[in-house]
Parts: C-alpha cells; structure tokens; sequence
C-alpha cells in the first residue's frame, strides 16, 4: 500500500472518532440534563412522600404511645398485684422457713450438746483407758522382769495348773504336789487305771530369743535349735521321773503355761514326734481344760458305776429282807388258818350247846322267883 493511501486512511479514522466523541459528548450532556431533571423530581417527590410518612408515623407514634401508656398501667397494676401477693406469699414461706430453722437449730444445739457430752465422755474414757494402758505395759514390764526367773515361771505354772484342777476336778481326785516314791510331781491326778501325772514346765528363755525382731536368720536357726533342746530336756525328766509302771498311767503330761510356746513345739514335727515317743503329751491350758473336762465327764460315770453297785446291794439286801418277811407272812397266815379253823370248830360247839340249852325247859323258875340273895352270907 502506497504512503497516500494510508494517510487518508489514517486521517479517515481520526475524523471518524473525532465525530463520535462530539456525537458522544453531546448525547452525554442530553443525558445529564434528563438526569438532572429526573433527579429534581423524584427529590421533590421523595421529600413530599417523606413528608407525608414523617406525618404518618408521628400520628402512629402518638397513638402507640396512648396505647402503650394504658397497657403500661395495667400491666403496672397487674404487677403491683402480683408483687403485692407474691411478697405476702414469700413473708409466709420465710415466716416457716425461719421457724424450720428455728427449730433444726434447736434440734442441733441439743444434738451437739449431746454429741459433745459424748465425746468428752469418751474421751474421759480414753483417758482412763490409756492410763489403764500405761499401768497395764508397766504391769507387763513387770511380769516381763519376773519371767525372767525359771522359779518364778514355774511357780506361775503350777499356779494356773492348781486353779484348773479345782475348776473342773473333784477335790479328792487330784493332788498338788504328790510324793511318787521318791520324787514330787506338780499334780497326780487319781483314776481307776492309775495315777496321770502333770509337769509344769515353762521354756521360755531360747523361745523369747527366737522370736526376737531384726535376727539373722543364722542367730534365729540357733535359738530355735537351743529351744528344742530345751523341751527334750524337760520331755526326758517327766518321762523318766513321772512314768512308773503298776503306779501311774504309761504317759504323762507335761503342762505348758504359755499358748504360743505351746504352737511352736506343735509346729515343730521333731518335737512332737519325740513327745510321743517318749509318751509325754504337751499341754496348754486349752488342751488341757479338754482332757481334764473328758476326765472329769469319766470320773462322774465311775460315781454312777459305784452308785449303781451300792443301789444294787440295797436291792440285794432289801430282797433278802422281803424273803424274810414273807416267809413270816405266811407263817402269820397258816396261824390265821389254823385260829380260824379252830374258830369255826369253837363256833360250832357254841351253837350246839346253845341249841342244847335252848332245849331244856325251865319249869317253875324264873328270874322273878328266884330267892333273895343273902347279904348277910358274904
């Protein structure tokens, strides 16, 4: 394309938009002035329509505030009303609650008074007690101390060995301090078979030791070792010294005072097995409140036994005496018979002579008729 053609071209186009632009530009200003004056009329109408609604609420308002002012004062009436009931209604429930809580106070002051009358009651009480205690671990002190001497241990023993016997025993079936031969034994109990005796013994020292808190276990095996050669020993002398034959049964016991002492030879199998062998029977005072309770029940059926016999030989002697009167009775009898044989034969000539007497006539004698009696012929 030559340079003319383009620059006509060129030129064609400029002009072609310079007349659109003005063509624009004055439809633009048409268009402002019909906005312009669309915009003053709706200003004058909105204004006249706002105008018109200000009026119309302001009247509205007035009359919703009327209206709202007589529902005020009724609803203020219907409130002071419901106040007024509800205050009554809530002095009433205060009026029982706070008599409620009158009385629970009154109810739990009493209560408390009780409860700390109670308390210091108790405590009163506690106080005694743990005095009692404090005079109980210094009595347990004490005794602790007195154990400590085997005399003193035996003496206890045959203590609560002597009590138990009277306890359950006839008087005359036991014996403290039996003279056998030439030993004493603590208790001789007497029965038909023979003598039971009963040996205090009272190992206390290795079993204390034993038992002993914060022991090795070494210190612990060697005590326990010492403890059963203890009780072998005691188990020896009863066996040799309280086993007599013809005199005493063919065991004994020997009595242990304390209860755990007692266990521990129980739960020790050697020991026990070495008591039987030797036919010595540990005891406590338990077990043996048993035996001797098993004792006692035999020796009131050997008090039956006797009665029965003695009753027996009353009957026996009762019987021999009733022989005797019967045979005496009888005798009585044939003398009965014979005096009223002889009485029916005695009767019999009565009424013979009678009948003969009967038969003799009297003639001219009568008791009238008789002569007088001579007084001078006495």
């Amino acid at each position: 394309m030559s340079p003319l053609i383009l620059t006509i071209l060129i030129i064609v186009i400029i002009g072609i938009n310079l007349i659109f632009l003005i063509f624009s530009f004055k439809l633009f200003s048409s268009f402002n002035t019909r906005v312009d004056a669309l915009t003053q009329l709706f200003q004058g109408s909105l204004t006249q329509q706002f105008l018109q609604l200000t009026q119309n609420m302001s009247e509205n308002l007035a009359s919703s505030r009327k209206e709202l002012s007589e529902a005020l004062s009724l609803l203020s009436v219907s409130l002071q009303d419901r106040v007024e009931r509800l205050q009554s209604s809530n002095e009433a429930r205060l009026e029982d609650i706070r008599k409620n809580v009158e009385t629970k106070l009154v109810e739990n002051m009493d209560r408390n008074v009780s409860v700390v009358k109670e308390m210091t009651e108790q405590l009163t009480n506690l106080r005694g007690t743990a005095q009692r205690i404090v005079e109980i671990s210094q009595d347990i002190n004490q005794l602790s101390s007195i154990l400590q001497s085997p005399k003193l241990r035996g003496n206890i023993g045959e203590f609560e060995l002597e009590n138990m016997l009277k306890q359950i025993l006839p008087s005359e079936h036991f014996q403290m301090q039996a003279q056998l031969g030439e030993v004493r034994v603590d208790a001789a109990v007497y029965l038909k078979e023979g003598i039971l005796c009963i040996d205090s013994k009272f190992p206390l020292e290795n079993f204390r030791r034993m038992n002993e808190p914060n022991l090795r276990e070494e210190e612990k095996k060697k005590y326990a070792r010492d403890f059963a050669q203890d009780v072998k020993k005691h188990i020896d002398a009863i066996a040799s010294k309280y086993i007599i034959p013809d005199t005493t049964l063919d065991f004994a016991f020997m009595f242990i005072p304390a209860e755990s002492v007692y266990y521990e030879i129980l739960l020790n199998p050697e020991l026990h097995r070495y008591a039987l062998e030797k036919k010595v029977i540990p005891v406590s005072p338990n077990s043996l409140y048993a035996f001797l309770q098993t004792i006692a029940i035999g020796l009131r059926g050997m008090k039956i036994e006797q009665e029965a016999r003695r009753i027996e030989q009353l009957l026996l002697s009762l019987k021999k005496d009733f022989d005797t009167f019967k045979d005496r009775f009888r005798l009585i009898g044939r003398h009965l018979d014979n005096a009223k044989s002889q009485f029916i034969t005695a009767d019999a000539d009565v009424q013979r002579l009678d009948n003969r007497l009967s038969s003799l006539s009297l003639q001219g004698t009568t008791p009238d008729a008789l002569p007088p009696e001579d007084k001078n012929s006495e």
